[in-house]
């Protein structure tokens, strides 16, 4: 940046420090005239931003940041309305028009100036380091090298971590659930925003802030790139909030004023603010070895979560058709359970749930093989059953009037027989297991899809990347249905 536009910045900074909002921008017409203004938000990442108080459900959300659109909209002369949007997703559901601006802990990051306009900051925070119970000899990132800490996904700490070598980010999609998988023991650390770190930590109260709070950033709001004019109100708007007490008013209510809220009319924050990252381009060889290691990551899961339910599937149905009566019962239960509850539920619960008992505890990797396995059994069961009752009845008395067992039945005339059947349709089931494996990143298990999503935020290249990942997923997927119709033709001419 320029001396010269420097200069400017900080005589721009310093007469709006000094002076009340007596030049109030306009809000453009569009807006006016629509009578509501719409912010972006995810309810998921929680107190204090926005979230539901069981403790008062009647209320509806709170958190700081209603309050705050609640009088940013009394400001301007609208009323506020919350979009839920996934927080990673923000920046190109803003693109598409599904609400008129951000307001969620948005952080300017260099990625996201170059696609949208940010405001004057709201909110200076800094990052708070978190270890679990027992911990020694940690005091900061340093300490951590070789090891997994866990971060919001496309966040300022997720920037930090990335930027210390040798520490290994564990993407999460909500800071408790971070701050869960570290009671559990699955990561050595977590960094969070401080108001973050003071809302949700006293939730884990075995858990240790180590060292000083660090690295001042700050929260504002995000309006689309051409929307200059939002920008301007909402920047007057800000500036009549701080300037008539209404966000210490805010921030008290919510424990969130700190000493460092007071430089927020200051030049040197509007100018920090305005220093802005050129564009930057895709590293495509990076690029590609990532989605590679994801393509990689999602083949592992699949192949390894459907041998597991193609051998728990033929057990279950066999158990169903030929054993006593409380297993036949127990199979059943099996099956109507797994097919009649969502498999992201059954995920979380496998993941989150039982890893609050230490025996019971699995990482990622095999929780999401264990999931989708157990899951899928339940569909090649009902398979399996169909094809072994589709044998006739005839080759199973011949076979037991022949002077074979149940087991020598099974094993060489009907299940033989079934196999070939059941060709077809678990083929399909591995082909929807495939793409199915994708839920697994909301276990912080980073696959081809959850890689795709981070590169794609990261850089706007949402076409393009997802032309790519959708050709690697064609390309691990078809081989297997060219191979299984082959297989089935061959199949039919040694009937014929």
């Amino acid at each position: 940046m320029s001396p010269l536009v420097r200069i400017l910045l900080l005589l721009a900074a310093a007469f709006v420090a000094t002076s009340s909002a007596v030049a109030q921008s306009a809000l453009p017409e569009q807006y006016r005239r629509a009578g509501v203004l719409r912010w972006g938000a995810d309810a998921e990442g929680g107190a204090p931003f926005v979230f539901l108080d069981p403790a008062r459900p009647a209320e509806g959300e709170v958190g700081f940041e209603v309050d705050l659109a609640r009088e940013l909209g009394a400001v301007l002369g609208v009323r506020t309305e919350r979009v839920q949007a996934p927080y990673e997703n923000l920046v190109p559901a803003l693109e598409r028009g599904d609400f008129d601006f951000v307001l969620n802990g948005f952080e300017a990051t260099p990625e996201r100036r170059t696609k949208v306009r940010f405001s004057r900051p709201y909110y200076i925070f800094n990052q708070q380091l978190t270890v679990g119970p027992g911990t020694t000899g940690v005091r900061s990132l340093g300490d951590l090298v070789g090891k997994r800490v866990g971060v919001l996904g496309q966040s300022m700490s997720h920037q930090i971590v990335l930027a210390h070598p040798g520490v290994e980010p564990a993407i999460y999609e909500s800071n408790v659930t971070a701050y869960q998988d570290l009671v559990n023991g699955r990561i050595a650390g977590s960094l969070a925003d401080v108001p973050i770190a003071r809302a949700q930590r006293p939730l884990f109260p075995t858990l240790v802030d180590v060292g000083e709070p660090f690295h001042d950033a700050f929260y504002a709001m995000a309006v689309r790139r051409e929307d200059d004019g939002l920008q301007r109100a909402i920047d007057d708007a800000v500036g009549t909030l701080l300037a008539n007490g209404t966000l210490e008013r805010i921030y008290r209510k919510w424990d969130l004023w700190t000493a460092a809220q007071q430089r927020l009319g200051t030049p040197e924050v509007a100018l920090a603010h305005a220093d802005a990252a050129a564009q930057t381009d895709l590293d495509w060889g990076t690029t590609f070895a990532l989605l590679g290691l994801g393509a990689a990551r999602t083949l592992l899961v699949s192949v390894l979560s459907f041998a597991l339910a193609l051998a728990l599937g033929l057990c279950i149905a066999l158990i169903r058709l030929h054993g006593p009566a409380p297993l036949r019962w127990a199979a059943l239960a099996y099956v109507e359970l797994f097919r009649g509850t969502p498999i992201l539920v059954q995920l979380l619960l496998l993941y989150y749930g039982l890893g609050q008992f230490e025996a019971l505890r699995l990482d990622a990797f095999y929780a999401g093989v264990l999931g989708l396995g157990l899951n899928y059994a339940a569909y090649e069961a009902e398979i399996y059953r169909g094809a072994l009752l589709a044998i006739p009845r005839g080759q199973r008395e011949a076979a037991l009037a022949l002077g074979m067992t149940t087991l020598q039945m099974l094993r060489h005339v009907t299940v033989p027989q079934a196999l070939r059947l059941t060709l077809a349709p678990s083929t399909n089931d591995f082909i929807a297991l495939f793409k199915d494996s994708s839920i697994v990143m909301v276990i912080s298990y980073v696959e081809l899809t959850k890689q795709y999503q981070m590169l794609a935020n990261a850089s706007g290249r949402f076409v393009l990347l997802g032309l790519i990942t959708s050709a690697l997923y064609l390309a691990m997927s078809l081989p297997l249905a060219f191979a299984a119709r082959r297989f089935e033709r061959r199949l039919d001419r040694d009937r014929a």
